[in-house]
């Protein structure tokens, strides 16, 4: 008779879920095997069983989190008014990164460095912004943006409102600052005279 499987789907699931919880709580450099496997209720021969090493389940927390942002990006429907989805993506970009600050944390600075990049995080990166490289492309294609290139005016938005999202997140936004007006500045600066 077959030995039963111990390290199924469903476990991986779970170190997932723990793993994920650990890095929302305390950041990605408290992301230890020993630590997750006693969360989720196995053995660290299981974690390594199932996800190969410690690299690797950093880079799986860092796919499912770039798969809920870019999903929590794709929640928001394209409308006839593409300059008016670019401002609705920010706000949920900045909104994502406040209700989540220590994944964004690991998606976007310590997290991410040092890992290998693979073709799943490339593609679950790229989803992250897929809402507002389709938004841009609409508005040039429309003219509501001065010609330009499209990757040129995606880093752009980007990094405002990445900019935005950090000093929000960090606390070190000025009391007086007004975000919307940051960056609806940049946005404007994109519009065709």
């Amino acid at each position: 008779m077959a030995r039963p499987r111990t390290h199924t789907a469903e476990l991986r699931e779970r170190i997932m879920a723990c793993a994920l919880d650990t890095v929302a709580e305390r950041g990605v450099a408290a992301l230890a095997l020993r630590d997750v496997a006693e969360r989720a209720g196995t053995s660290t021969a299981a974690v390594y069983s199932l996800f190969g090493s410690k690299e690797a389940l950093h880079r799986a927390v860092l796919i499912a989190a770039f798969t809920d942002f870019g999903a929590e990006q794709a929640a928001q429907p394209a409308s006839d008014d593409p300059v008016a989805d670019i401002a609705g993506l920010g706000a949920r970009y900045v909104q994502w990164a406040l209700d989540h600050p220590r994944l964004y944390e690991a998606m976007f600075t310590e997290g991410a460095a040092g890992l290998a990049p693979t073709p799943e995080l490339d593609r679950a990166r790229l989803q992250a912004i897929a809402g507002v490289s389709d938004a841009v492309r609409r508005a040039l294609e429309a003219g509501a943006f001065r010609p330009a290139d499209e990757v040129t005016v995606v880093t752009s938005l980007w990094a405002q409102v990445h900019g935005l999202a950090a000093l929000t997140t960090a606390g070190q936004l000025p009391d007086e600052a007004d975000p919307a007006a940051a960056a609806w500045a940049v946005i404007e600066g994109w519009l065709a005279p």
